[in-house]
């Protein structure tokens, strides 16, 4: 939760160094080999880790040239897909993504790029957690799962058409909570790889954008009803349909950056059958619903929008764990009126369910 903080605190505030080109080949295909590790961000994974490996990548990439508001806003990104490979060790198996990502530059010049990478999609472990088979990888109960990567990308020229690459980056699994366990595997890696740019030189529209007048922006009120599938220790597989009811207010403070509050209700299931399993008496009206409050950040990418909130519970009869939570995810705006978003909730570092829903602006 740190990282995607100072993230988005990177991507509010950037802004390109150096010159920009004239004309610049829109499409460009790479390869990339890193060396890394699975962190032990828990003690019961301490098996399965420790050891380093390989890992892969092949992706295909395009230009933007400023031909919209938001290229400029964010200093002519550029739109990606990414194959990713790794063999872990016994335990994992082979590990597999297949992610769309943006990459945002942050220096721009003849020699060098430097672009902060950002991107998530699905992704497969061929030896998840297996009560008889495999009861020793804790970290990953589902062969499915999300993925995120995050990654700095430094590109030097060669020739015109030819890149050397050189990154640090992180990839994570997870599955959400939707099959136990989810303790999750995070992969931090150095690379080294080469770029191939073609296609048409197309020609960057350098046209400076018009002042944004904070004055004119008004509030606007938004409601959520979101949907998720999660489950618990406390049952042996079985799945649980969490949901949430959501009333945001949010103002465009910037043409990056909307800020806003939320309130939160909650229900899900799963927690009934926690506090059961202690013996604990559970009102089936309010029991497991949960209500809360917090601030909220949406950095506007065009109709998308990577969202952060921060909340705390203002009723909540389970206290495991804790009275803060945070839901981080992405927002698509169909119409003025109609979004979509598919979030993650988390309590730090623990994920609860992912939730995906719409949304109706007032």
């Amino acid at each position: 939760m740190k990282s995607i903080v100072l993230i988005l605190i990177l991507l509010i505030f950037s802004k390109a160094w150096g010159q920009i080109g004239v004309k610049e080949n829109p499409f460009s295909v790479g390869f990339r080999a890193e060396y890394g590790f699975i962190l032990t961000h828990s003690e019961t994974m301490e098996y399965i880790t420790g050891q380093h490996f390989r890992t892969y990548e092949l992706y295909f990439e395009k230009s933007t040239t400023g031909s919209k508001n938001w290229q400029k806003e964010y200093n002519l990104p550029k739109w990606g897909v990414a194959f990713y490979s790794a063999r872990i060790n016994k335990f994992l198996g082979e590990v597999y993504t297949l992610h769309p990502y943006i990459a945002f530059p942050i220096v721009r010049n003849k020699t060098l790029d430097l672009a902060f990478r950002l991107g998530g999609g699905i992704g497969y472990v061929s030896n998840p957690f297996d009560k008889n088979d495999n009861f020793k990888n804790v970290a990953i109960g589902s062969r499915l799962n999300a993925t995120f990567s995050f990654m700095l990308d430094a590109q030097f020229n060669i020739s015109k058409p030819l890149k050397l690459h050189t990154s640090a980056a992180f990839t994570h699994f997870s599955n959400s909570s939707f099959e136990k366990p989810n303790l999750g595997i995070n992969i931090p890696t150095i690379g080294l790889g080469l770029s191939y740019h073609f296609g048409k030189p197309k020609e960057i529209d350098h046209q400076p954008l018009d002042a944004f007048n904070k004055k004119t922006q008004k509030w606007t009120y938004t409601l959520r009803a979101n949907l998720g599938i999660n489950e618990t220790y406390a049952t042996v597989d079985k799945k649980y349909y969490a949901s949430s009811f959501s009333f945001l207010a949010q103002k465009q403070t910037s043409r990056k950056s909307r800020w806003g509050g939320e309130l939160n209700i909650f229900n899900n299931p799963a927690l009934r059958a926690e506090l059961q399993s202690r013996g604990e008496k559970v009102d089936r009206g309010v029991g497991i619903t949960q209500i809360g409050l917090g601030a909220s950040h949406t950095l506007t990418i065009d109709k998308f929008g990577l969202y952060l909130q921060a909340g705390t519970y203002l009723y909540s009869q389970y206290t495991d764990s804790g009275m803060l939570y945070q839901r981080v995810g992405g927002t698509y705006q169909f119409t003025d009126k109609i979004s979509g978003q598919l979030i993650l909730k988390t309590h730090l570092a623990i994920a609860e369910y992912l939730e995906f829903g719409i949304g109706y602006t007032l």
